[in-house]
C-alpha cells in the first residue's frame, strides 16, 4: 500500500513539475490571505473583520525581483517576529497552514541553493533569486521530481509538499524571504 501510495504522491508531483509554464500575469500565490482560525496566533499581522490580511498583495518586488508573499494555499498559524512560546522568541518566516500535504512553489525564479534535511527545518529547499535575495521553503514532506542542488527553476514551479519535518507540530510551510542571508517580513518586504 506504501508503495502505490508513493508512486501516486510521485505521478502527482511529476504532474506539477512537468505542467506548462506560466503565463504572464497566470497567479501562483494566494490572492487573500487569512489568519487560521480555531488557533491563537501569537504574532497576528493586522487583519480585517474576517481574518483577511490587511494590505496583503500575492507578490512583491525585492531590489527588483518578484517573488510570492505566501507560495502555498493555507493560512497564517504563526506570523514573522516575537512570538510567545513555541520555537523560540523570534520567528524568521511565516508559517502557513496547510492541514494535509499541499503543493508548495517556488516564490520566484532563480537557483536551487539547497535541498536537502536541515536540523530544526526538517526537509528544506532555498532558492536563490539574485541580487542577493533567496527564498526557503521548510518543514515539506517530499520534493518534486527534479529539485536538487544547482537547478534552475521558475516561479510558480512545485518545489515539492507540506509537511512536518524537523521541529513542527503540523503539517504547514515555514516561508522566509531573505535579502543578503537576512530574513525579513514576507508579508510587509517591499512595502
Amino acid at each position: 500500500m506504501l508503495r502505490l501510495r508513493s508512486f501516486f504522491v510521485a505521478l502527482l508531483l511529476s504532474a506539477c513539475a512537468t505542467a506548462p509554464p506560466r503565463q504572464a500575469g497566470e497567479p501562483w500565490s494566494a490572492p487573500v490571505l487569512e489568519l487560521c482560525r480555531g488557533v491563537s496566533v501569537s504574532n497576528p499581522p493586522a487583519t480585517d473583520a474576517f481574518r483577511r490580511v490587511l494590505a496583503y498583495t500575492p507578490y512583491t518586488a525585492v531590489r527588483n525581483i518578484v517573488v510570492a508573499r505566501a507560495p502555498v494555499e493555507g493560512c497564517v498559524s504563526s506570523a514573522f517576529g516575537p512570538r510567545n512560546g513555541g520555537a523560540g522568541a523570534f520567528h524568521d518566516g511565516l508559517d502557513l497552514f496547510t492541514g494535509s500535504p499541499r503543493v508548495v512553489v517556488a516564490g520566484g525564479d532563480g537557483r536551487i541553493v539547497s535541498a536537502g534535511t536541515r536540523r530544526g527545518y526538517g526537509l528544506t529547499v532555498e532558492v536563490d533569486h539574485g541580487r542577493g535575495v533567496s527564498t526557503l521553503y521548510a518543514h515539506l514532506s517530499d520534493l518534486a521530481p527534479g529539485v536538487r542542488q544547482g537547478a534552475r527553476i521558475g516561479g510558480g514551479a512545485a518545489l515539492g509538499r507540506t509537511g512536518r519535518s524537523g521541529n513542527a507540530t503540523a503539517v504547514h510551510l515555514h516561508y522566509e524571504v531573505r535579502v543578503d542571508g537576512r530574513p525579513f517580513d514576507p508579508l510587509r518586504i517591499g512595502d
